[in-house]
């Protein structure tokens, strides 16, 4: 019976340290995930102002080019 507690108790620390490892790596992969979509997402608003600013150097081209 004794060696049956103990048995239970390093399981039961075993089993809680295992888990506690799985979460830290889950959480780990999960914040490498939303760094990574993170750059996406920078980078899209970067191109798209860099569009934007295009569109309006444009606009002004195209009004100066209509005044003349």
């Amino acid at each position: 019976m004794r060696t049956f507690f103990c048995d239970d108790y390093m399981n039961k620390m075993f089993f809680s340290l295992v888990k506690r490892e799985v979460e830290k790596e889950q959480l780990n992969k999960t914040i490498d995930e939303i760094n990574y979509l993170n750059e996406l997402q920078e980078n899209l608003l970067k191109r798209q102002n860099l569009a934007l600013a295009r569109n309006r150097e444009l606009k002004i081209i195209k009004k100066i080019s209509d005044a003349k």
